[in-house]
This record gives C-alpha cells, sequence and structure tokens, in this order.
C-alpha cells in the first residue's frame, strides 16, 4: 500500500461540507482504501490529509491530480511499510 501524506494553506477552519464533498470525491479515486483530512487544534492556517491508496501508480495519479488542483499543496508519496 501506499499513502500522500499532504498539507495546504486555508484561510479559516475546514468547513464539513466542503470536507464532505472532497471526501466523496477522493473516495471515487482509483485504489482507494481510505482517507483522513484534518487541523491543528492550534493552527487553522493549514489542512492535512492522509489518504491510503492500494498501488503506487493510483496514489502518484491523485497526487498530480492534487498538485494541479492545489498548486501550493506540499504532497509525498510513501510506500506503506508496517501499521498498527
Amino acid at each position: 500500500m501506499f499513502a500522500i501524506i499532504g498539507s495546504w494553506p486555508v484561510d479559516d477552519r475546514l468547513d464539513q461540507d466542503q470536507l464532505a464533498h472532497i471526501a466523496a470525491t477522493v473516495s471515487e479515486q482509483a485504489g482507494f482504501v481510505r482517507g483522513l483530512w484534518g487541523q491543528a487544534p492550534d493552527d487553522v492556517t493549514a489542512a492535512h490529509a492522509v489518504i491510503v491508496l492500494d498501488d503506487e501508480k493510483s496514489a502518484h495519479a491523485l497526487a498530480r491530480n492534487v498538485r494541479s488542483s492545489i498548486p501550493a499543496a506540499s504532497l509525498h508519496v510513501i510506500r506503506i511499510l508496517a501499521e498498527a
């Protein structure tokens, strides 16, 4: 499995409707396994996500799509080596 770990700048707290739309869109992507989105309790200037996908090709394809939609996003595609 692979994951995309990312963060991007935002102006305020994440909106629940916006998050629901993002989650629905991402969950339809090829190879999707699980996604988590959040913000630090004391810093609403950034949003963070961890998206798990079942293969490297899907992870890189989704990362390309996110980068084209959110150029300021910082994204890392990683191979998952262990889980608990």
